[in-house]
């Protein structure tokens, strides 16, 4: 049985900085996740606590209250599927909730070896979720006394911050490309039409990595990008800065923003155009940019009265350029809940491939590693259906002297592996400037 003090919201007469606010809690020993985009449009979300667990579970997804015991369970394969009628349940029983958190890139499997503190699928309702909306805001209590969470003060990091990183591939590059090389074969053989292939590198310092510095750092040098930091159960934080929006769901609005295809900023103003213009003249990135694009459209149809693609553009970040594609969505009555088009989304052409079986299979044998959260999706979901989920890239698990980092690249038919190779550079450089 679901029960709870009634849930409370009120506007805070300040705006505490929210990483401020889940460092402090976490020197405390509270749980705590954070997705923040600093954008005027944008709804940021600091969880800080927890009152409930929707959690992965054997042959479905189940309910924690606060002392892990669990009171309710939502059977079914499919876990995001399951995941949003376990959270129609818990609105109708608590009111107002908000949740934070995400899913791994596969959330039928459960992550193993470094990712064992991390579920598949993992949404929290908060004791306190203090939330920014367009400049204003609000905390949300679901206990009574939640409000204690927002005094807390950070003790600090008692040990010297890391200042050098010594950074490892965890597998050799030669081997990595010579993956690459093999999946190219494969796809020009008519085994998929695109297959996603990532790296991890180990970053060990010298000294401790914040978790806290990590998300400021990330937020300050990618401003337009979604910051977030997820606590797991062994200690370890999953920390990002993503391009990439999956969902957006306000009402009967949905939009998405798939990208797809890559380019290095450049030095000059004429550069970065030239880069521009190099990209969009690409034709493997233009059929690899498509494929997601007609993908995200066509799931999304299903939902929606109408759907709307604008044409592909470049879009510009501290480091890189994407190719982007904005999708607007007038959702079909009852609209569908931002879990549910999550559902049908994830995971896109973007990160994994297509068709997704054939891409999958690709995945399990050629890449070698455990992907966990990466390349899942991370954001927030509330008691009317509204939520926001980015796409988890550009982003590390972290330890407290080191970080596993994550990178991947679309290989087609014509892909050449050393390109394939600096590109994943290009992006670990976004997390390992943000460690030290």
């Amino acid at each position: 049985m679901i029960t709870a003090t009634p849930v409370r919201t009120w506007e805070l007469d300040r705006n505490p900085d929210l990483i401020d606010l889940v460092s402090a809690a976490r020197d405390h020993g509270h749980e705590v996740l954070l997705i923040e985009r600093p954008m005027p449009d944008a709804v940021s979300v600091a969880a800080l606590g927890k009152a409930f667990d929707l959690v992965a579970a054997k042959g479905g997804v189940m309910l924690e209250n606060a002392d892990g015991k669990t009171v309710d369970f939502e059977a079914g394969e499919n876990r995001l599927a399951a995941a949003s009628r376990l959270w129609r349940r818990v609105c109708a029983s608590l009111g107002g909730p908000i949740a934070a958190g995400g899913f791994a890139y596969r959330p039928d499997r459960d992550p193993g070896g470094p990712w064992s503190g991390f579920p598949s699928l993992l949404f929290r309702v908060p004791e306190l979720a203090v939330s920014r909306v367009r400049g204003r805001t609000y905390a949300t209590a679901m206990t009574a006394d939640a409000d204690r969470l927002l005094e807390l003060n950070a003790t600090g990091v008692r040990a010297p911050a890391a200042r050098k990183l010594e950074v490892t591939p965890v597998r050799n590059p030669l081997a990595w490309t010579a993956a690459v090389e093999s999946a190219a074969a494969r796809l020009r053989g008519g085994a998929a039409a695109k297959v996603v292939l990532a790296r991890e590198v180990l970053a060990r310092g010298d000294g401790v990595v914040s978790a806290a510095m990590v998300a400021r750092s990330l937020r300050a040098a990618y401003p337009s990008c979604f910051t977030y930091l997820i606590t797991g159960a062994d200690g370890t934080a999953f920390a990002g800065a993503s391009p990439e929006l999956l969902i957006r769901r306000s009402g009967d609005r949905a939009f998405a923003q798939p990208m797809a295809g890559s380019v290095a900023r450049g030095a000059t103003d004429a550069e970065d155009e030239r880069l521009a213009r190099q990209l969009e003249d690409s034709a493997k990135d233009a059929i690899e940019h498509r494929v997601v694009s007609e993908f995200v459209v066509e799931a999304l149809r299903p939902f929606a009265r109408s759907v709307s693609a604008r044409p592909a553009e470049v879009v510009r970040f501290t480091n890189i350029q994407h190719l982007a594609t904005s999708v607007n969505a007038e959702l079909a009555h009852p609209p569908a809940s931002a879990l549910e088009l999550a559902a049908a989304l994830h995971p896109t052409p973007a990160v994994g491939g297509w068709p997704r079986d054939a891409a999958d299979a690709l995945i399990d044998e050629l890449e070698g590693m455990e992907r966990g959260w990466y390349a899942g999706a991370v954001g927030w979901i509330d008691g009317r259906g509204d939520g926001e989920f980015a796409v988890a890239l550009r982003c590390g698990l972290l330890w407290e002297d080191g970080a596993r980092l994550y990178a991947g690249v679309g290989v087609m038919p014509d892909s050449d592996p050393a390109r394939e190779l600096e590109e994943t550079e290009l992006k670990f450089k976004a997390l390992l400037t943000a460690l030290v």
